[in-house]
């Protein structure tokens, strides 16, 4: 246990660390604590908020430094606009979040003031400025936007590109059935569509703080050991670049409150932790909150180019932004606008036509109240409360799982959602020109699926389809289930779960999807080495296993010889779907579903069985090697490496096992390309029982952001290995269990 020392603190609190580094802050008011937050969080991750808020406002080119890359991020958060409006929302603030914010943020300005510039900050030559309340929005609307926005919308445009290069349309259609059904593919044949974004800016804006994947679950009291309700949570993300993105912190003040668990830093909210009452965690909803529009445009007009609604033609609205880029010229980045979205890149100059623009719900604001609601939930005083206070939050859309001291549990959605036209799904671009495309509104929260004390005694999410039947469409990228069914199956096994089963639970490597698969391809396989192996396997991706490595590479191959031919998807693109799991679940799952198909067009006059054959002999010359060697990957610094400053003072782990696979509890996946790993994985584990004042946590890293620091990978022995501290308010806690 180490004391904190707060030179520059201006409100009366105290701060020590326990044997992980986790900072317990002690005050006599909450305000005094967030304040205090906000100084722990200046001192252990300024570089993680002060460069996070840089690319968020498009200025990482002037502040950071002039790569391809980050000036490429710029242009497209300009594009967006994630800083439009903040000053507005700050207005817009009750008194209440407003000077919970104001704590907050002067703490952080403060431990800026105490910890000075951090070592990527001088070798950048980045200068700090004062984090304030739209600092703080700014965050938020990061974390609504850079990961769950983006992956929707990249998604979408994986399906207007498989129709531009020639998928043929009825093969689309059964593919994605029912969702393409009235699609019109000579329409979106006819796109001029701008170039996505390189591997290298996706990965960047990835990186950044969000909510992309995720597993909560919570066990009522008449299915626990304890007598007590169980929670469990573990957010996935990006989880090999340190720092973690969470910090982890324990709040108390008063007499008796308290709140522990996983904080970001540059907001003052816990996304994943409990109170003496109430406990709580979060997945990826996966609703559909962005679309894209298709505008006829023509050059002319004040503004350099008008767009059609039924036969007028009206201007744009064009705001001209100014990128500096340091030691460059400036250059200026027009964009054009109206009351539908804005749009997806420059038309082409002179050059008439149909082109994408962006439509986001959460363009019309809501990050204050969305911020104000994870303030709320802090104070609620039971599940009941917190859900009813959750299921108006604007943005991000998640599900929230709640477990209380009385006993109760629920699971409840929220999120604003686009209210669409009947028949419009939302999945792909329509024409804007038709005002009966046009979004009418957003859907009463009321019609957000909820649960609460369900009668089996558990409640769990995974990022699975909650549409329900007759209900509104909130998900239209559907993903699989593979982690939900598996999470539910082993939770109805335990009469009496305990909070060790919990943990257990949260490092399941057992794959539904091989299980749902496995007979498919053992039905057609011939018999010998392969087929004994893969019969034996029970689809567990340990890091010892060659079978995991062997179904992998039957998987990926059975997926090209069906799909990834001149008539289909095409090999290059397949190729690229495969190994971006994160980014095209979508198509794959609706793969997945069709191979349990006996007959379909994508093997029309081909039999599929032998088709299955034929990638088993592409095996042959495949490496048997077990998956820590498939699944390998090592921990690097953040900020320190080819994309900001070289990797001169980088900081990298040596290569360990990643277990699991996009389909486990333990989502365990990882990209490997010629300039990096990514990896999308657990990036914390919180697991705690009500009857108790603690949790038991781990996380991939350490407190702070500095390589220098012993607390910079404190925890990664502990993550790999499936132990966890326990976290008490008192600094003393510190036992582990395994």
């Amino acid at each position: 246990m180490k004391s904190v020392h707060c030179r520059y603190a201006r409100r009366a609190f105290s701060a020590v660390r326990d044997d992980a580094g986790v900072p317990h802050i002690e005050a006599a008011s909450w305000r005094e604590c967030l304040y205090g937050l906000g100084y722990l969080h200046a001192l252990d991750r300024p570089t993680q908020m002060l460069f996070a808020a840089a690319m968020a406002r498009g200025q990482a080119a002037e502040r950071i430094h002039d790569t391809p890359e980050l000036l490429e991020t710029d242009r497209f958060f300009r594009r967006v606009g994630l800083y439009l409006g903040l000053e507005r929302e700050v207005r817009e603030l009750d008194d209440a979040v407003f000077d919970q914010l104001t704590a907050y943020c002067q703490g952080v300005n403060d431990g800026l003031g105490h910890g000075g510039r951090s070592l990527p900050m001088w070798a950048t030559g980045f200068q700090p400025t004062a984090w304030t309340q739209e600092s703080v929005l700014l965050i938020g609307r990061l974390l609504a936007y850079g990961g769950l926005v983006v992956s929707q919308l990249q998604n979408e445009r994986i399906l207007v590109d498989m129709v531009q290069v020639g998928v043929a349309d009825e093969k689309m259609r059964e593919l994605f059935r029912p969702l393409l059904d009235n699609a019109d593919f000579d329409l979106l044949r006819q796109l001029r569509v701008s170039s996505q974004l390189s591997d290298e800016a996706l990965e960047l804006i990835t990186d950044l703080p969000r909510l992309a994947g995720s597993n909560a679950w919570a066990v009522s009291p008449a299915r626990s050991a304890t007598g007590s309700a169980l929670l469990a949570a573990d957010p996935h993300l990006e989880v090999h670049q340190l720092p973690a993105v969470w910090h982890e912190a324990v709040l108390s003040w008063g007499d008796g409150e308290y709140v522990m668990g996983a904080t970001l830093p540059g907001c003052p909210l816990f996304a994943i932790a409990r109170t003496p009452r109430l406990a709580w965690g979060v997945t990826y909803l996966k609703s559909d909150t962005a679309d894209y529009f298709i505008e006829d445009c023509r050059p002319g007009g004040a503004t350099g180019w008008q767009y059609r609604r039924g036969d007028d033609w009206f201007d744009f609205d064009r705001r001209v932004e100014t990128i500096y880029r340091k030691g460059n010229n400036p250059e200026s980045a027009p964009i054009l606008s109206n009351e539908v979205g804005v749009m997806d890149s420059d038309p082409q100059p002179g050059v008439a036509g149909y082109y994408l623009s962006t439509a986001w719900v959460g363009g019309a604001g809501g990050a204050g109240r969305s911020i104000a609601t994870w303030l709320d939930v802090i104070a609620a005083p039971d599940a009941a409360a917190a859900m009813d206070i959750v299921r108006e939050c604007p943005t991000p859309s998640l599900v929230w799982v709640f477990a209380d001291r009385a006993g109760h549990i629920g699971r409840q959605a929220c999120g604003w959602i686009p209210r669409r036209p009947p028949g419009i799904s939302g999945l792909l671009p329509i024409p804007a020109w038709d005002v009966r495309n046009h979004w009418r509104g957003r859907l009463p929260s009321d019609v957000l699926p909820r649960s609460y004390d369900p009668p089996e005694g558990f409640v769990a999410s995974a990022n699975e389809n909650i549409n329900s039947p007759g209900g509104p469409q909130l998900v239209t990228l559907v993903v699989p289930d593979y982690r939900c069914r598996r999470i539910r199956r082993l939770l109805a096994a335990l009469p009496k779960a305990t909070v060790a089963d919990m943990q257990r639970l949260q490092y399941d490597v057992i794959s539904a999807q091989a299980q749902d698969l496995l007979p498919i391809f053992l039905e057609a396989l011939q018999p010998g080495e392969l087929r004994d192996r893969l019969a034996k396997w029970d689809g567990g991706y340990w890091p010892t296993s060659r079978d995991a490595t062997l179904f992998a590479n039957l998987y990926r191959n059975v997926l090209l010889e069906i799909f990834g031919h001149e008539h289909g998807i095409g090999w290059r693109r397949m190729i690229y779907m495969i190994t971006r799991i994160g980014f095209s679940t979508m198509v794959l799952t609706s793969i997945d579903r069709l191979l349990a198909q006996r007959e379909s067009i994508w093997w029309q006059g081909r039999y599929k069985q032998e088709l299955i054959r034929r990638a088993a002999t592409r095996l042959k010359g495949e490496p048997d090697v077990p998956w820590s060697v498939t699944n390998g990957f090592s921990f690097t610094s953040r900020f320190v490496d080819s994309r900001f400053v070289g990797r001169a003072l980088g900081y990298a782990t040596r290569e360990m096992a990643m277990p699991g696979n996009h389909a486990t509890v333990f989502q365990g996946h990882l990209l490997k390309s010629a300039r990096r790993t990514t990896s999308f994985a657990p990036s914390y584990h919180f697991v705690t029982d009500l009857g108790a004042d603690e949790a038991w946590t781990n996380l991939p890293g350490g407190a702070s952001e500095s390589p220098l620091s012993g607390l910079y990978k404190t925890e990664i022995g502990n993550w790999r290995s499936g132990v966890y501290k326990r976290l008490t308010v008192s600094a003393d806690g510190g036992t582990s269990s395994r």
